[in-house]
């Protein structure tokens, strides 16, 4: 009898088991493919569980959406081809490129990184499915629950709220239309000197696959298109002689109208006969040092991270921006805006849109530092540039700042689905200020380093979104760690503060010298209007 009842219960555990596993070959896990418009097509794909993310098998992924998938066993990477784009991953790495029409690469950035087990790299599920599913023709989704990959339709439904940009001509001007599914309330535009206008939707997503694929067509030559998770941006380059510019809403359709009303040269010779002989003297002009934009991090409702003792980022980073904004504006001559000079909640994007309306030619952000244990031993400066980053605490840091989109209005309802999305980085956007920001910041963390006691780790990467639309060189100073007591302490004093705005106010001084020697010599103008 006690045979028969052990037995019994070895075959009940292992009745469990094989059910928890999911009862495939060899113990592997697997969610199922399914095409509901085809039930013939679907099957399997291997799924293994790390860490509590669950990845799935891109060698099973390709084959069951029928596509090819180069790999390279040496470098470990491996190349998904769709119709018109390709997503190239990496093991061990969290970010994919993406090209669209073998245009310029983007990246994204998963949380967690492509791993490699027998049979080839494994991608997290949750976070591949929503990009695949914006590059795949039918409509795709991830059912974490009942493990289902499911397709619905042959073709997809238009899921982006701006998908199109059409030029129609008029006899007075220009009409470009950006072609809306829905009617989008909150948005504005503005031209800069150099022929870029720049359109903001708050609350709106882009089909940025077919957006940055508009072919040039009479005034326009480009199209760039960024999404952010609170915004939908697009720059638009313009060629010709716009003499005014109105953006409106269409009021026989969602579509938003901007309208450009042409000067006289427009309708004579070709411009390239028509530039000024002095254009580089004006060009020299345009760009010459003469506005700075300072970023307070956070604000009003937003404390960003607190201290050990209970100090707040948002009034370290006041306190530090104004005192550096007083000794930029009596020596330098230089004029300063600030993205808030005062204790109020700013938007991510608003801060961009502030440093480009106001024709900004430098744009630093400051902020303060943290770690989740407080207190804790990590102290002094860093100073970051826009591109992804190379380590998970570059990551975490990006992610801490980039959470303040869940302060914005509507966030919650409108913004969920894009969550995933923090670090969507399209480098092409900020190219042509990449060298200048390097300078800068290099000059910054000699600086810094040479008249701070707490010497920090120098200059990293990292994807903030606060610095994604700012059409400058641009950087992010973390001033020190809160959650280090000696830190915390010289921050929140008046000399600690002091000290770091004159360090960063030198780091300025010495960057416009340097800058303008460029610009006199023409070097300064090519790159920065690189295209």
């Amino acid at each position: 009898m006690m045979k028969r009842c052990h037995l019994a219960s070895v075959l009940a555990i292992v009745s469990v088991l094989c059910g928890f596993f999911g009862a495939t070959a060899g113990g592997q896990r697997s969610v199922r493919v399914i095409f509901e418009y085809d039930m013939r097509r679907g099957g399997s794909v291997r799924t293994l569980e790390v860490n509590h993310v669950l990845y799935g098998s891109l060698e099973d992924l390709a084959g069951r959406f029928g596509l090819k998938l180069k790999t390279n066993p040496a470098t470990r990477k491996s190349e998904l081809l769709l119709k018109s784009s390709q997503l190239k991953f990496t093991v061990d790495n969290p970010f994919v490129v993406i090209t669209v029409d073998n245009g310029p690469g983007s990246i994204y950035q998963f949380r967690a990184p492509v791993i490699e087990r027998t049979g080839g790299a494994y991608v997290p599920l949750h976070e591949f499915v929503p990009v695949f599913d914006r590059l795949y023709d039918g409509k795709v989704s991830f059912e974490p629950v009942s493990k289902i990959i499911r397709v619905q339709s042959p073709v997809k439904t238009s899921w982006a709220d701006v998908s199109d940009v059409r030029v129609e001509k008029k006899l007075n001007g220009v009409l470009v239309r950006l072609v809306a599914s829905r009617r989008l309330k909150d948005f504005e535009g503005w031209m800069k000197f150099d022929g870029w206008y720049y359109v903001t939707i708050a609350g709106a997503r882009g089909d940025l696959r077919r957006l940055n694929a508009v072919k040039p067509h009479g005034i326009l030559k480009k199209v760039v298109a960024i999404q952010l998770p609170t915004v939908l941006q697009l720059t638009l380059k313009l060629e010709g002689d716009v003499a005014s510019s109105e953006l409106m809403r269409d009021r026989s359709s969602n579509d938003i109208l901007l309208s450009l009303h042409l000067g006289p040269k427009a309708f004579s010779r070709p411009a390239e006969l028509t530039k000024p002989a002095n254009s580089i003297e004006e060009k020299r002009s345009h760009w010459t040092l003469d506005a700075v934009v300072i970023d307070p991090g956070h604000g009003g409702r937003d404390a960003g991270t607190v201290g050990v003792t209970g100090v707040k980022e948002k009034d370290i980073a006041l306190g530090i921006a104004r005192k550096l904004g007083a000794l930029i504006t009596k020596n330098l001559k230089v004029r300063v805006v600030y993205t808030r000079s005062t204790d109020t909640f700013v938007e991510l994007y608003r801060r961009g849109q502030i440093a480009n309306e106001a024709g900004g030619k430098l744009f630093v952000s400051i902020h303060g530092n943290s770690t989740p244990r407080k207190p804790s031993r990590p102290h002094g400066f860093e100073i970051y540039l826009l591109r992804p980053g190379r380590t998970q605490e570059a990551i975490a840091i990006a992610q801490r700042e980039n959470s303040v989109v869940k302060l914005e209005k509507n966030y919650e309802t409108q913004y969920q689905k894009l969550s995933a999305e923090d670090f969507i980085l399209i480098s092409m956007a900020q190219s042509a200020y990449v060298k200048y920001s390097e300078l800068f910041a290099d000059i910054a963390r000699g600086e810094m380093g040479g008249a701070l006691s707490s010497w920090g780790s120098g200059v990293k990467q990292a994807g903030f979104l606060v610095l994604v639309g700012a059409s400058m060189p641009n950087v992010l100073v973390e001033t020190g760690f809160l959650s280090n007591r000696k830190d915390e302490r010289f921050l929140a004093s008046q000399s600690g503060q002091q000290k770091i705005a004159e360090a960063l106010y030198r780091a300025i001084k010495r960057y416009r010298a340097s800058y303008e020697k460029d610009l006199r010599e023409g070097t300064a103008i090519g790159s920065l209007h690189a295209e």
